[in-house]
């Protein structure tokens, strides 16, 4: 009973600020050296090393994909795997680098959510804060089973279809100019994909997870938002309903800034997040129509489901936004007479119609038209590619 208790206890959120989730983000960030946040990134030979180390492993695994594809460029199935191998590697360097670069304004979004303490203000703030913090540990709980069981699947793929003595490796790059065709390389090259493979795991769960967060804080404070805005005309009071409004600004303000800077720090990450997602959609489809057996099936599943979750968190920012805009324009605005009152609603509710989300290196927000449109695009190119090969 105690250990469904503590079990039970880990997956229940009852916590309404966000340090017990930002601290299993931080132990994958610090394993595999991305920990971009802490004060000590970068400082002293063996920080440096813990981030350049597993960067340079990658950018040379990157290179030796190309390299691969174009040795077995006879080969469909090496050219497709040493192509979805190139694509995700390209996308992790460019988050890896692209929060490297930005990681001041990085950290100063994660202090302002964990520094926060307006759930103490009441009940209602508190269980708000509480819900949608259960959303981001909901949220963290996929992060850390996808990509780990993707990297599992891949692992085991030749062990699992018999191909060991094929010489089939699980992903499309090899050591340069020695054959893995041949022992004791291929038994090297298996073990080298391995680790690359559970390292690229753990970070990706490191890189996704401060998003999560950032998208359930501003959508809880929108939340928080909304229901105070509700509570507009509810009172005779005036002196309480100009608190009331008072607060709606304060937070409104605080929030189109936090999700600007969101937008700043993540918007040309995404955007090549979007565009590599798209072709590795479209190259691992490409495998699944081509051969009924093979290794992708994984990596169209996480790619898919992958985007499909930024997006549903894009929509959940751009919706609330849009509950706001529509409870300032609903609720009992009519019963303040004040001149000055009523001039603070209509300011509010100018406000409130502005467009807001994260965006797509500046195109379009995330949202679940956005994912749509990724999936045509990817369609396209696939089909491209099969009238291509016929």
């Amino acid at each position: 009973m105690g250990v469904y208790s503590a079990i039970s206890s880990f997956f229940t959120t009852t916590a309404p600020n966000y340090h017990g989730t930002y601290a299993v983000y931080r132990v994958f960030m610090f394993i595999s050296g991305v920990n971009f946040f802490d004060a000590d990134f970068m400082v002293g030979p063996l920080n440096i090393a813990r981030f350049l180390g597993p960067a340079i492993a990658a950018i040379l695994g990157t290179m030796s994909c190309m390299i691969h594809l174009h040795r077995y460029l006879d080969e469909v199935d090496q050219v497709i795997l040493s192509l979805a191998a190139f694509f995700s590697g390209t996308e992790l360097l460019i988050k890896m680098c692209g929060m490297a670069l930005k990681r001041n304004k990085g950290a100063e979004l994660l202090a302002v959510i964990l520094n926060d303490r307006s759930y103490e203000e009441g009940p209602v703030e508190r269980a708000i804060f509480v819900n949608y913090h259960g959303l981001a540990r909901t949220l963290m709980f996929i992060t850390i089973f996808s990509y780990p069981f993707t990297a599992l699947m891949l692992i085991s793929y030749p062990v699992i279809a018999g191909k060991l003595g094929e010489f089939l490796l699980p992903m499309g790059f090899s050591i340069p100019f020695i054959s893995h065709k041949q022992h004791p390389w291929y038994e090297i090259n298996y073990l080298i994909e391995v680790v690359q493979m559970l390292w690229c795991a753990i970070a990706f769960i490191g890189l996704d997870g401060p998003f999560y967060i950032y998208v359930c804080y501003a959508t809880c404070k929108m939340e928080v938002m909304k229901t105070y805005i509700e509570q507009i005309g509810d009172s005779e009071d005036v002196e309480q309903q100009r608190g009331l409004l008072r607060k709606i600004i304060d937070i409104h303000t605080h929030v189109l800034q936090f999700l600007r800077d969101c937008s700043d720090f993540y918007q040309e990450i995404y955007l090549a997040q979007v565009f590599f997602s798209i072709a590795h959609i479209c190259v691992s489809l490409f495998h699944v129509q081509l051969k009924l057996k093979n290794s992708s099936y994984g990596m169209l599943a996480t790619n898919v489901a992958k985007m499909w979750i930024f997006c549903y968190c894009g929509e959940l920012v751009v919706t609330k936004a849009n509950e706001v805009c529509e409870a300032m324009y609903a609720n009992r605005w009519y019963r303040l007479w004040r001149k000055d009152d009523l001039r603070t609603v209509r300011f509010v509710l100018a406000n409130t119609q502005q467009k807001v989300g994260f965006s797509i290196g500046g195109f379009r927000f995330l949202s679940y038209d956005a994912f749509t449109e990724i999936m045509k695009t990817a369609y396209s190119c696939n089909a491209f590619l099969h009238n291509m090969l016929n």
